[in-house]
């Protein structure tokens, strides 16, 4: 039995991990309902290219501003208290999209998406500070990244149909409350977890009357070790490129879609799907080849190929079944067809790029989270991550607004060609800057992880 097979059997055994897994799992299932919702009631109550831009950036700007304070609490509350937190608060607030009826309320889903992702801010690194917890063996972490990020496999090749054909059926409005109803059993998973308290002594060691000036001292602290790691900013300026492009296509991709090839709910959700597909076959794929290469390679040559695929997405012909069957629906507007009828006319190249760039997907991620994670002390994960994320995200946000502004006056298969060719720059500005991490100190991956992980538990 190989080494890998033994990590995932070993996380398998593991139930912290497994209700974390699961939790995260429903939870992402539920969230691409609410991501091809949104842009969805926007383009068709505005048919703005820019309006649906702003929905995206609405989501977007906590992570810059909130970003790195958030991670600064993470590290100084309870992990496992936080992600329940967040997930029942946001629970509640994906409901007040359920309120958006007429063009003039729009503005509804971009104060929904931006309390969202304030609320996220602090999940996201209370998770992946948490992860490291409840793996205390590094020589799997790479292996529990790995399954981390087939949860957003299983999301994508769930989610989007799901979504796509209950819109389609019923509407938007149930995609939010879909999304309530998962945000609130990850919560009860998140629940079962047994999470080491490794941020207590720091809570009692502080009085209230420093809280203040003590946040702003980690968050110096925390952009000092992210500068100051030579892996950590390979890190920074390779997702900072990846940005650049990534930013662009996160605003246009169904404007685009569903202007050039006429896609509708069920279109949008089949493309989503097929990159989930690729992230199953990417999840195989990192299992054979994680021993064989090194993370900067891992990382650098799947970020070329990613862009690689998003650059021929826009240059995708709209050949598709259809065309084999001349009288399957030729006769027939899109909007009258049936769902059957609308998936034949599915561009196939389309499909295809899709399903090759969620292979790669994966193990670009795991790559680098597995880097990010060896690099930094536990205590500063949260910290340095948040401001990771807040500068990669400025770069996003860049992007982001000069597609919105541009959306309407520049072929959208131009915006994507163009986003592709930054996407493949960062691959190999990637091979050129990552550099191979050693486990941090502090990081709780030894004997002494083990024994922290039985003691001081909730």
């Amino acid at each position: 039995m190989s080494n890998r097979q033994v990590a995932y059997g070993r996380l398998f055994r593991n139930r912290s991990f497994m209700a974390l897994w699961l939790g995260q799992t429903i939870s992402f299932i539920g969230d691409y309902f609410y991501f091809l919702a949104i842009p969805i009631m926007v383009e068709r109550l505005t048919g703005s290219a820019l309006l649906v831009g702003l929905s995206v950036i609405s989501s977007a700007l906590p992570m810059l501003v909130l970003g790195p304070i958030a991670g600064v609490f993470v590290d100084r509350w309870d992990r496992k208290r936080t992600m329940i937190v967040a997930d029942i608060l946001r629970a509640m607030l994906v409901l007040l999209a359920l309120t958006v009826k007429t063009p003039d309320q729009v503005w509804v889903y971009y104060v929904v998406g931006f309390l969202m992702s304030c609320v996220s801010r602090f999940f996201f690194p209370a998770q992946n500070a948490a992860l490291p917890l409840v793996v205390t063996d590094k020589d799997d972490l790479l292996a529990a990244n790995g399954l981390m990020q087939i949860v957003q496999t299983l999301g994508l090749l769930i989610g989007p149909a799901l979504a796509g054909f209950s819109i389609g059926i019923w509407g938007e409005q149930v995609a939010f409350l879909v999304d309530s109803g998962t945000y609130l059993a990850s919560a009860l998973a998140i629940a079962t977890m047994t999470v080491p308290r490794t941020t207590s002594g720091r809570q009692q060691a502080e009085g209230a009357g420093s809280e203040i000036s003590a946040v702003w001292a980690e968050l110096r602290e925390g952009v000092t070790y992210l500068f100051g790691s030579r892996t950590m900013v390979g890190i920074l300026l390779c997702l900072a490129v990846v940005q650049l492009g990534i930013g662009a296509i996160n605003v246009i991709w169904v404007p685009f879609m569903q202007r050039t090839f006429g896609l509708g709910p069920e279109g949008l959700g089949a493309v989503d799907t097929a990159q989930g597909l690729g992230m199953a076959l990417g999840a195989l794929v990192l299992g054979f080849v994680a021993s064989r290469v090194t993370k900067r390679k891992l990382a650098g040559w799947t970020i070329i190929f990613i862009g690689a695929m998003i650059a021929l997405m826009g240059l995708a012909p709209p050949f598709s079944l259809a065309d084999l069957f001349p009288g399957a629906g030729a006769d027939v507007a899109m909007a009258e067809m049936t769902v059957g009828q609308r998936l034949l006319h599915m561009p196939l190249a389309l499909l295809l790029y899709s399903v090759l760039l969620g292979v790669a997907l994966v193990p670009a991620q795991s790559a680098l989270m597995t880097m990010m994670q060896l690099a930094v002390p536990d205590l500063k994960r949260g910290r340095v991550g948040s401001a990771l994320n807040a500068m990669t995200t400025a770069a996003g946000l860049v992007s982001m607004a000069v597609a919105a502004a541009s959306g309407e006056v520049v072929e959208l298969r131009m915006i994507y060609v163009a986003a592709g060719a930054i996407i493949g720059v960062a691959g190999v500005v990637g091979l050129f800057v990552l550099e191979e991490p050693q486990a941090a100190p502090g990081d709780g991956f030894s004997s002494e992880g083990a024994e922290l992980a039985q003691a001081g538990v909730e």
